[in-house]
């Protein structure tokens, strides 16, 4: 930064950081609650379509956030962390470029974090969605230095916490065999709903257990078998009736992915 550009001090790696994270990790946890609530108490399919329109839903969120936040000079993580955002001259972004640099951080920010981690790479700390918009975030008073490394040890803190994070979800990410586990766990329900039917057209009424279920199918010995390998023992629910059936159930991935079916 060019002496005179700015009359406070260029903020620095640790104070954004921990900003970032106070602005962020609420949508997150907001986003992985909606998905819990679906596929959980709602017993919705875990479609990709719906955790598209998820993700499209909590991502339309964050940049409204972001982009308030930048017309307003902060986010509540900066306005925290005593950070204002600036344009390079000091003066007040305009809209274009706070709308741009919502934009880019949406973008950085999904792709790995990659637009935040640029500001480790330059003086002023500048990250992608700063570059992009021709802004600076800056100090919006002189901290103390008690201040200073209090706040460099969160940051440390929650780099160790989030680096550990992301270690966890690369081993937690669906495998081809986890994959495989879900997709043969639908068809075996598709099986199922064949099953049921078959059922109801001889007893009047849907299969409420698994005993019935295997009854039905003609060989109980190699139903039970092929359930073994589809589905875990626990836990496997069925509600029927005369007018419908659900049976929600987990496959045998990695991730206990739940499987939901209901018919006719």
């Amino acid at each position: 930064m060019e002496p005179g550009t700015i009359e406070t001090r260029a903020a620095r790696f640790s104070d954004r950081f921990v900003a970032y994270l106070i602005d962020t990790l609420p949508f997150g946890a907001g986003a992985a609650a909606t998905v819990w609530a679906l596929i959980g108490p709602m017993a919705k399919a875990p479609t990709p379509e719906l955790l598209a329109l998820v993700g499209a839903a909590w991502a339309t969120l964050v940049f409204a956030y972001q982009l308030a936040g930048n017309v307003r000079g902060a986010t509540i993580g900066k306005r925290l962390l005593g950070l204002r955002v600036v344009a390079r001259d000091g003066g007040r972004p305009s809209f274009m470029s706070c709308l741009v640099r919502a934009a880019v951080w949406l973008i950085g920010s999904t792709a790995g974090s990659f637009g935040f981690l640029v500001a480790l790479f330059n003086r002023e700390n500048r990250t992608l969605h700063d570059y992009a918009s021709g802004t600076v975030v800056v100090e919006a008073y002189r901290k103390s230095a008690a201040e200073g490394a209090a706040l460099f040890l969160a940051g440390a803190f929650c780099a160790v916490g989030l680096f550990g994070f992301q270690i966890y979800s690369g081993w937690a990410r669906p495998t081809p065999r986890d994959r495989a586990a879900v997709s043969k766990a639908n068809e075996g329900l598709a099986v199922i709903a064949e099953v049921q039917e078959a059922y109801k057209a001889k007893h009047g009424t849907y299969a409420s257990s698994i005993d019935q279920l295997a009854e039905a199918s003609g060989d109980p010995v190699e139903f039970r078998t092929a359930m073994a390998v589809l589905f875990r023992s626990e836990p496997f629910k069925m509600e029927a009736g005369n007018r419908g059936w659900r049976i929600r159930a987990v496959a045998l991935d990695r991730q206990r992915t739940p499987v939901v079916r209901e018919g006719p």
